[in-house]
């Protein structure tokens, strides 16, 4: 006869094996859904990237239509929207600018202008050129000194 615990061996020993073949199950299951839920907020986040970035293209495209229809106030009040809507979009701020100088509002477009090189000091290379344009503009509408 045989001893019940040999026999009961070789079953210990497969229990084993699917204990460590659930757990290795288990481990690939989780690092599935890891993956699936880091794929998952990258595309929720390349949405809301593209969304947004079709809305700046959008309002570009509004803005530059008033603007070039000669509506500055509108423009100026569509423009402000987009910055209150999105504070650090270059863009916006650009648009504003522009607005105030349609308006003949020299100062407030050079404000706002300056504003931007704040909080992105990469506009420079645009930025510099229209305050260049401003500071002309201002120096030619000062009253001229009677002689």
């Amino acid at each position: 006869m045989e001893n019940p615990v040999e026999s009961l061996a070789p079953l210990l020993s497969q229990l084993t094996a699917i204990k460590w073949l659930l757990i290795f199950i288990a481990l690939c299951v989780l690092g599935m859904l890891i993956i699936f839920f880091v794929i998952a907020v990258n595309l929720l986040d390349a949405v809301k990237e593209g969304r947004s970035s079709n809305r700046s293209s959008n309002k570009r495209s509004e803005l530059d239509e008033l603007l070039a229809s000669g509506q500055g106030k509108a423009a100026k009040f569509t423009a402000l929207e987009w910055v209150s809507s999105q504070p650090l979009s270059p863009d916006a701020h650009w648009a504003l600018a522009k607005a105030h100088y349609q308006l003949g509002e020299l100062s407030e477009a050079k404000k706002v202008l300056t504003g931007l090189l704040k909080f992105a000091p990469e506009e420079h290379y645009r930025v510099d050129s229209w305050l260049e344009l401003l500071d002309t503009e201002f120096s030619e509408r000062r009253p001229r000194p009677v002689s």
